[in-house]
């Protein structure tokens, strides 16, 4: 059983205790300074706005010429890389035996056209019937027949070009043995390209026929190619929820080449959309957030943080486009986002307006150097 005598000790290291934490460390922890920042007043700004996405060229025309039959090749009658017209003659399979049997199905073809010719002419005279007549017809429009397959037979071992354009290369030579299927040379009309682009469905709205699109290229970075959109496919792609656009580009000089990688550019109405500098965005996992400031109730000329998550559009080199989650004229974080949490007091240390992140921070040095 206790005393009331022996509780008398731990009641006074108690209340010690309580004057010195009343004393010294809460004064201490009120007295902690405010986090100093740069902060943005939110702008609307009218500005430009275009779409850039990626695409890869092709010619309008394009084809892998190949074999129909199995033979061997007789004679090449291009050059790698050669420009070349429509229906000109450029390899010869082996052919030899369909000519022998061509030759024979004309004379035979010949001979039938004049025996029914004869009978036509007696006929009713003597033996000769309408029935003969006939059969010696079939017999004719048979040898026809017969001469149009072989004939086909050998056009199967001629091989045209079915447009005009440029040849690519080829790893056959005379004598090789090709079938049906067998890749012998490439034909590209490059005159004019097509693109194909994914355009998120959200620019639908803003895309039209014949609208102007900018083309750009890595192999020739000062200049800028042109065409205009020629069709816009009526299904939205399911994988992607994107829309493919088909654009046409004038290439006389043929400069442009099948499967190079361009940027292509398309110009939307301009309209007014928040931007804050890309440093006042916090990332967080797969979310965006920003500090926002209110007046702090307790502290007149501080400010308490609000983090916001936000939407963001397109990503500039300095500015951020913010869809949702702030509006005109918000104060937000700038720089020193990483110090702030929404506990601890923020004092403006400066404003950033258009300056770059570089001018800001040094006139914002020099001030705090001239602080007494």
């Amino acid at each position: 059983m206790f005393s009331v005598t022996s509780s008398r000790p731990f009641a006074r290291l108690l209340l010690f205790f309580s004057i010195w934490l009343t004393a010294f460390i809460l004064p201490a922890q009120a007295a902690k300074p405010p986090i100093e920042i740069i902060a943005f007043k939110v702008p609307k700004i009218a500005q430009p706005q275009a779409i850039q996405v990626l695409g890869q060229l092709q010619a309008k025309q394009s084809v892998d010429l190949t074999a129909n039959v199995t033979d061997t090749i007789q004679a090449i009658h291009f050059k790698e890389g050669e420009t070349v017209r429509q229906s000109q003659l450029l390899v010869e399979l082996n052919s030899a035996e369909e000519l022998a049997r061509l030759e024979e199905a004309k004379a035979l073809a010949e001979e039938a056209w004049l025996q029914y010719k004869r009978v036509k002419e007696v006929v009713g005279r003597g033996s000769v019937t309408e029935s003969m007549v006939d059969e010696k017809y079939r017999e004719w429009q048979t040898a026809v027949a017969q001469r149009k397959v072989i004939q086909a037979q050998v056009a199967d071992r001629r091989i045209y070009a079915p447009f005009s354009g440029q040849l690519g290369f080829t790893s056959l030579s005379v004598g090789a043995l090709v079938s049906p299927g067998t890749q012998i040379v490439s034909l590209d009309n490059t005159q004019e390209m097509k693109l194909d682009l994914l355009v998120p469905v959200r620019f639908l709205q803003n895309l039209t026929l014949g609208q102007t699109v900018t083309i750009r290229s890595s192999a020739y970075p000062n200049e800028t190619f042109h065409g205009k959109i020629s069709a816009i496919s009526p299904r939205v792609e399911a994988n992607v929820r994107m829309v493919k656009v088909r654009a046409l580009i004038d290439n006389p000089d043929h400069r442009l080449k099948t499967n190079m990688l361009v940027e292509a550019e398309m110009a939307l109405p301009t309209e007014a959309q928040l931007h804050v500098p890309n440093s006042a965005v916090l990332m967080l996992g797969d979310k965006e957030f920003i500090y926002r400031l209110v007046p702090s109730k307790e502290n007149s000329g501080l400010y308490q943080a609000q983090k916001v998550e936000v939407t963001t559009g397109r990503i500039g080199p300095n500015y951020t486009e913010v869809l949702t989650g702030l509006k005109e004229g918000d104060l937000v974080v700038s720089q020193g986002v990483m110090r702030v949490n929404s506990k601890q007091p923020i004092k403006i240390k400066a404003m950033q307006d258009q300056q770059s992140q570089e001018t800001l921070l040094k006139a914002s040095d020099t001030q705090t150097t001239q602080e007494p």
